[in-house]
């Protein structure tokens, strides 16, 4: 009997070059092992537990009323915490039923949370705590998720106040723009959403519709005198949301301060002001959307690139290029609505326009849209 290992054995019954190419046999190591069924096995428990966390964040009672109540507590992380799970909440909310009376947003005790915190982060007297500054945007960007109106539009208008952040301010327009736009949808029966994105309406503006309206959209002083003052601004990023906020709360006062807008030093003020106008029936601003569509205002928002890192410099230039779109859009969709009651002489000229963009223009998108606007004012 052979005393060679079977190893051996089985390597001469095979062909000498094969066996030779075979790999050494060796046993799994422990970290092959834990490679192969542990971590697996840790990823899919972390998956299931953050599954079932937001399973249970999202549709449960009890823990939507212990986010409010966290709220309140002492320990500043964990107030912090529940606001931010109650952002996500409310996100989710807005796309929720919105005849439920129930759905987050609707209700007073997070409108009452929410801003309390709000109003308490702006009333200290930190005015160099980066981490502070950033629950301060964050907290002024939740408020245009509120309805509890009488709650949040007060807080809103002490955010816009000049005193506090740019970046604060910034956000508390953004807010107040989507608080006014759900009035402004409801008073028009437009969208909720004013801004034409991926599917702009390029309907004809129905005649039925009583543009502009008699009276603003939102009746609170408070809002309406710093909106007049953000208007007024002197930085041109203010002004620039102002103008898109002042088409949505509409009324006559709103109109002329928009009127004024047209002739701002921004040419981003400019433009908006023209979109506001055009969004309330408003011709005023056609001299200006033609600029934009003949391409004047291209250089909208342009920098000293010199000044900036490569990055820096390829950033800037992926901004400018998205502003610049999106402005072309806005004007496309105005001239679309507004046609029936553009003068002739403008209209000519608004048709060369739109055919150079049809035929020239380097985005796609911009070309296909010229060319829905074209088949419309025929």
């Amino acid at each position: 009997m052979s005393s060679e290992p079977a190893e051996s054995q089985e390597s001469e019954s095979l062909p000498t070059d094969v066996a030779q190419e075979l790999p050494p046999v060796t046993p799994p190591s422990a970290g092959f092992i834990v490679q192969l069924f542990l971590i697996p096995a840790f990823i899919v428990a972390g998956v299931i537990a953050v599954w079932g966390l937001f399973g249970q964040l999202a549709g449960s009672e009890v823990d939507l009323e212990r986010l409010v109540v966290e709220l309140g507590n002492n320990n500043e992380h964990r107030r912090w915490r529940a606001a931010h799970n109650l952002y996500v909440l409310l996100q989710n909310g807005r796309r929720a039923d919105k005849n439920d009376p129930d759905r987050v947003g609707a209700r007073r005790d997070v409108a009452e949370g929410l801003t309390g915190l709000l109003n308490d982060s702006l009333d200290t007297s930190v005015t160099d705590d980066p981490r502070r500054l950033n629950h301060q945007v964050f907290l002024a960007r939740t408020m245009g998720s509120l309805e509890s109106e009488e709650i949040v539009l007060p807080t809103v208008a002490k955010a816009m106040d000049s005193r506090y952040d740019v970046d604060v301010r910034k956000s508390a327009l953004m807010s107040l723009a989507l608080i006014a736009a759900r009035h402004f949808g409801k008073r028009t029966g437009t969208s909720d959403l004013p801004i034409p994105v991926a599917a702009p309406d390029l309907n004809p503006l129905n005649a039925d519709v009583r543009l502009p309206l008699s009276s603003p959209t939102i009746q609170n002083q408070e809002i309406l005198s710093q909106l007049t003052s953000a208007a007024q601004d002197n930085d041109p990023s203010i002004r620039h949301l102002a103008a898109f906020v002042l088409g949505l709360i509409s009324g006559p006062d709103a109109l002329e301060q928009l009127r004024v807008l047209l002739l701002d030093g921004d040419k981003s003020t400019q433009v908006n002001a023209a979109i506001a106008l055009s969004r309330n029936a408003d011709v005023a601003g056609i001299p200006t959307i033609l600029r934009v569509l003949q391409g004047e205002f291209d250089e909208v928002n342009s920098i000293h690139v010199n000044d900036l890192s490569k990055t820096e410099q390829q950033d800037a230039e992926a901004s400018r290029l998205f502003d610049q779109s999106t402005a072309l859009v806005n004007c496309l969709t105005a001239v679309s609505k507004l046609w029936n009651r553009i003068a002739e002489s403008d209209r000519v000229q608004l048709r060369i326009a739109i055919q150079k963009l049809e035929s020239e223009h380097a985005s796609p998108g911009i070309r296909l849209h010229a060319t829905a606007v074209l088949r419309i004012i025929k």
